[in-house]
């Protein structure tokens, strides 16, 4: 059974408004109608009920035709067809109403029934047509920035590929030549420095492909992520204690304060993360410098940061931080080299636990990270000697 369609008509004159109802009345269009004798009568009833169809008298007293019109198109949610009323005929006047949205113009003393049905079948037809044009546009324009981002990522794997791991193996095969000239002629002391090198060629390249490799594998995950409750002590401390021998090699503090705090995350997740911007605080804080590492309740959530004291970064590198296509890398305050995937996978395991991941910085006075994740429903406290084990 069809619906009846429902109507609003907005005029002022009594006599219209009573013509307009009598041809509806004639025209056989099943049909509900709601009258308003004014503009502000009009908007106040379009924002109370729904309604299909909108017939609208061009010249209302105390009121500008076209910012109603527009109000009445920008109902979220609604799809309306406006249809305009009128006593002038005035080609130009009708162009410019139907360009500012409205679907049909009328005039007055040729509103029959069977004409007004006719017009209103075919601007609810017209109206639903263009509701499906947007939809179609919408999804187009988001798989086109779907592809777009794919693409920018390709690129950016294809970029460190070419480039970033090409240099650790480059260090280590020249390295390893002269290593082996070094043992040929006996000296242990080059023999140490090469070893060395090699060493941290090696670190830097394995660093760098465990960034690739869990970026790549996060972009092919669709996987739903399951939150648990998390002892964020726990997690700090495991975090902290891998990054306690760059720290003390740099004369760094590292400080906690999380303690017997909980909060709904992905364990290994938080951990990557966490892990990330503590290495990233140790690369860009000067000697003697001190990182903290806080969770602070918030409301029904936890605020969790990473504070250094490092030389921090200027407001147009803090924009572009993020940014796929703007992606750079910057040695650290003791020539630590990096991917510049490190805080791009920061963003995404942040991002895909629900969460937001911000920056705050200033030159020469450091820079914060923050997130905010979900509290337990029930809040509970870690044991005093279970906080005191980790």
């Amino acid at each position: 059974m069809t619906n009846p369609t429902r109507i609003l008509l907005i005029d002022d004159d009594a006599v219209d408004r009573a013509a307009v109802r009598r041809a509806l009345a004639k025209s056989g269009l099943k049909h509900t109608l709601t009258e308003a004798s004014g503009g502000e009568e009009g908007l106040r009833l379009a924002s109370e009920a729904t309604f299909d169809c909108v017939l609208l008298d061009y010249r209302l007293p105390g009121i500008d035709t076209f910012a109603l019109l527009k109000t009445l198109l920008a109902a979220e949610g609604e799809a309306r067809a406006v249809l305009m009323l009128t006593g002038e005929a005035d080609p130009e006047l009708a162009t410019r109403l139907m360009r500012a949205g409205a679907l049909d113009y009328l005039d007055k003393a040729e509103v029959t029934p069977s004409g007004l049905a006719r017009a209103i079948r075919f601007a609810a037809a017209r109206r639903a047509f263009q509701d499906e044009l947007a939809a179609a546009r919408r999804e187009a324009e988001a798989k086109s920035l779907e592809l777009d981002t794919l693409n920018r990522q390709k690129s950016l794997l294809f970029s460190i590929i070419a480039h970033d791991l090409r240099n650790p193996f480059q260090a280590l095969l020249g390295l390893s030549e002269v290593l082996g000239k070094a043992v040929a002629a006996r000296e242990p002391a080059s023999i140490e420095r090469r070893a060395k090198g090699i060493h941290e060629a090696a670190t830097q390249a394995y660093a760098l492909l465990e960034s690739l490799f869990s970026w790549a594998s996060l972009q092919m995950d669709t996987m739903a992520v399951t939150l648990t409750d998390v002892d964020l002590e726990a997690v700090t401390n495991e975090v902290v204690r891998g990054a306690a021998e760059a720290a003390s090699d740099k004369g760094l503090t590292i400080e906690v304060s999380c303690g017997g705090i909980i909060v709904r995350a992905q364990r290994d997740m938080l951990t990557t993360v966490l892990r990330n911007l503590v290495g990233n605080a140790v690369k860009f804080t000067l000697p003697g410098g001190t990182i903290s590492v806080a969770g602070r309740q918030d409301g029904d959530g936890v605020e969790i940061s990473v504070t250094d004291t490092g030389v921090g970064m200027p407001p147009g590198k803090v924009d572009d931080l993020f940014r796929l296509d703007r992606r750079t890398t910057t040695n650290g305050t003791a020539g630590e080299r990096g991917s510049g995937l490190g805080l791009l996978l920061c963003r995404d395991l942040v991002e895909r636990q629900g969460a937001v991941l911000t920056v705050t910085s200033a030159v020469d006075r450091g820079t914060t990270f923050r997130f905010r994740l979900p509290a337990p429903l029930v809040a509970r406290q870690v044991p005093a000697s279970a906080a005191s084990a980790s």
